[in-house]
């Protein structure tokens, strides 16, 4: 029989770490398609489940996933579903097309509040939301009382600061990898990005409409790359910023003499890109004495 007075002073276990992924389009929709026949929503699909087996990896964080086939999940679906799984991040990943070819890059898009912040914002925005049938009919609407509801709550500003946080993170992590066609978090009004309590992000892991990039795309080696970077950049972020209640927190580490990033990073459980986008350190070794914010996994 059990103790009495030492259940009592049993805590539950902490919250893991939920992180919801939506690979774009799927089913009828394509997504885009590159002059070779790639479809956008079968790559996007193969790194987000590759993304998804990195991330079930690491101590205390849960994957939720919008789609993990070849089907088709309305745009609000997909943003309820981080909302009703409380997600502490969602991250929707694309490969998405532009008219000039020679277009080429990753760019990280976070929502805006006012809608697109340029001319090539509001294009991609369209052209994304259009795809789904319910809200193909609220673009011809003068006003979208969702999205000015969600837009005057406070908790979608918090949201909204932890996502650009984030996707400042992702950007720096997919730089390694391919060259970026936008240096800065992009804002755009795209729908999956809307749930007021979830800080939300789009990847444009690169243009399926450049060649070349098509080309890259159709190689698995490198959509094993893309997923392995997005998996450092999400690991980092919540080495950045643990979310309140969950069961990761961080600490600080001291860098010994003769200790090297790497020996840290095994300590901890991360990769050393991780533990660099974490503490915003560029590339080489540094000196003894150096701070350094790492993870406690307390799964």
């Amino acid at each position: 029989m059990a103790d009495a007075s030492r259940l009592g002073r049993i805590t539950p276990r902490e919250r893991p770490i939920v992180v919801c992924l939506d690979p774009g389009h799927g089913g009828h929709d394509p997504g885009a398609v590159g002059v070779r026949g790639t479809r956008e929503k079968d790559v996007v699909l193969d790194v987000g489940l590759i993304l998804a087996g990195h991330l079930r990896r690491t101590p205390g964080i849960q994957v939720v996933m919008t789609r993990q086939t070849d089907r088709y999940i309305p745009l609000l679906s997909r943003m309820y579903l981080g909302s009703r799984q409380r997600a502490d991040l969602f991250v929707s990943i694309h490969a998405d097309a532009f008219p000039d070819p020679d277009v080429r890059g990753s760019t990280v898009w976070a929502l805006s509040g006012k809608g697109a912040s340029n001319a090539a914002a509001r294009w991609l925005a369209k052209s994304q939301n259009s795809a789904d049938p319910i809200l193909s009919k609220w673009s011809t609407s003068r006003q979208d009382p969702m999205l000015n509801e969600v837009l005057i709550n406070m908790t979608q500003t918090a949201a909204m600061n932890a996502a650009a946080a984030a996707a400042d993170v992702m950007i720096r992590g997919l730089a390694g990898i391919e060259g970026l066609h936008n240096a800065a978090v992009q804002h755009a009004n795209f729908v999956v990005l809307r749930a007021p309590d979830v800080p939300s992000m789009l990847v444009e892991t690169a243009f399926i409409s450049n060649p070349q990039e098509e080309q890259r795309l159709r190689d698995p080696e490198f959509r094993q790359d893309l997923a392995q970077s997005m998996h450092d950049a999400i690991v980092a972020h919540f080495v950045k910023a643990p979310p309140s209640g969950s069961c990761w927190s961080a600490a600080n580490h001291v860098l010994g003499h003769h200790e090297t990033l790497t020996e840290v990073a095994r300590r901890y459980g991360l990769s050393v890109k991780a533990l660099r986008l974490a503490n915003n350190l560029a590339q080489g070794e540094e000196p003894a004495g150096t701070h350094l914010r790492v993870p406690i996994m307390d799964a």
